[in-house]
């Protein structure tokens, strides 16, 4: 039977990306507002992985 791995950091990033595209979706165009902090989100959140 394979092995199933599921990567914290990866749920971690979802959630975080998720709740920050929700949040910023408030203001502006809710498509772009959200893509925009979900996306910034997640790239400093995988920077900052490297310095964890």
């Amino acid at each position: 039977m394979p092995d199933v791995t599921i990567n914290l950091w990866t749920l971690i990033l979802g959630a975080a990306s998720g709740l920050a595209g929700v949040l910023g979706a408030r203001a502006g165009n809710r498509y772009i507002m959200g893509a925009i902090f979900g996306s910034v989100t997640a790239a400093i959140l995988t920077i900052a992985r490297g310095y964890i």
